[in-house]
């Protein structure tokens, strides 16, 4: 990086592009993982912690009077279904593979632009105006793609038999 913080060169079209588009997109995509990453513990972590309080709030129900029984007996099915609650709920709303998905698609960003200023995989051997051209496509096609694994992920999770649509 030069003294003006610039990864390429002043003026220089990928610079602009990465400045005016990679680097947002980027950030929305890091925002993303974190959220569903987030998101995805909290829910696995309540559930964690419930499903094991669960067997043990029905010990505890055996070992006291009968006549506490009947009100404390709630406690089990409350933390059972919490446990139950936020495993469907994360289920339903895919925090797990969307947090997979954000960050594949945040470190794929970053090797592209990566192996653009290095001039590195494929774009070795390239001038600047074919390495900004391959990179925009490529970056492009990531956040394009996004929408197809998107609706692939969310709307059909189940993989078709070979042939089926």
């Amino acid at each position: 990086m030069d003294e003006t913080g610039s990864a390429i060169g002043r003026n220089d079209p990928l610079d602009e592009y990465i400045n005016t588009r990679w680097k947002g997109q980027l950030e929305w995509f890091e925002g993303r993982a974190a959220y569903n990453q987030r998101l995805y513990l909290r829910m696995r972590r309540i559930m964690l912690v419930c499903s094991w309080l669960t067997p043990i709030a029905i010990f505890l129900l055996l070992l006291l009077p009968p006549r506490f029984r009947d009100w404390l007996s709630i406690v089990p099915l409350v933390l059972s279904t919490a446990a139950i609650a936020c495993y469907q709920w994360e289920d339903q709303h895919g925090y797990g593979p969307n947090w997979a998905k954000f960050r594949l698609i945040s470190e794929r960003l970053k090797r592209q632009r990566e192996f653009a200023i290095q001039r590195a995989g494929p774009y070795a051997d390239l001038d600047s105006d074919a390495v900004r051209r391959r990179f925009v496509q490529a970056t492009e096609g990531l956040i394009e793609g996004t929408d197809v694994n998107y609706f692939t992920l969310m709307v059909d999770p189940e993989p078709k038999p070979h042939g089926e649509l």
